[in-house]
């Protein structure tokens, strides 16, 4: 099984609307290289989305535990550099 079959894989929205974070501050992650981005080629397809951008689960999950607290709201305890 290849990375690409596997269900760890989620989109930008997707992984917004599950950890409750906004999907700007994860396009902002990805771009400072603080997530890991897997880009489908254009002979790889999902859905008939080529050059589809997906996020690992770990590395979401990771990112929202370092950078943001879960409780009486969300607040962020470290700063996102």
């Amino acid at each position: 099984m290849s990375v690409y079959d596997s269900k760890d894989l989620m989109s930008f929205n997707a992984a917004s609307r599950e950890f409750d974070v906004p999907a700007v501050t994860l396009e902002l992650a990805a771009s400072r290289g603080e997530l890991r981005i897997i880009q489908l080629e254009n002979g790889q397809t999902n859905n008939g989305q080529d050059g589809a951008r997906w996020l690992l689960r770990p590395d979401v999950e990771q990112f929202v535990k370092r950078t943001i607290k879960r409780g009486a709201g969300s607040r962020v305890v470290t700063r996102i550099r």
